[in-house]
């Protein structure tokens, strides 16, 4: 199913899975901000039909996203102004960039992933 169009699911939270939300709680220094660390669970796989045990570390995964503004901000300081918004992602579907990888490997003739930001 690598490569295939996804359709996009909704990853809103029914009320008792808003309950038992985890909160992100910092145990290491983290390589980038917590906030752009997303965490799916069962349910979002089941969402999204996917088996969660396809998953692997280090696994590269290639993910759409469609995401509200929740806020926008911006502060004069001494040394400029600064400007913050934030986005709660709504949306999502992902695909594996490791099965498309194998795939045009096979196939290499067909497209060249080579200038790509996230390779």
């Amino acid at each position: 199913m690598a490569g295939a169009f996804r359709q996009m699911q909704s990853m809103e939270l029914d009320d008792d899975d808003q309950l038992d939300a985890p909160m992100p709680i910092p145990c290491e220094k983290p390589e980038f901000p917590w906030g752009l660390r997303i965490a799916l669970t069962e349910k979002e796989f089941e969402k999204l039909g996917l088996d969660p045990q396809d998953a692997a570390v280090g696994a590269i995964f290639h993910g759409h996203f469609m995401a509200r503004v929740t806020s926008v901000s911006s502060h004069d300081r001494n040394d400029g102004k600064t400007h913050r918004v934030e986005a709660q992602i709504e949306n999502l579907a992902i695909e594996s960039e490791d099965a498309e990888d194998r795939e045009e490997e096979k196939a290499p003739e067909k497209s060249s992933r080579k200038g790509r930001l996230y390779r």
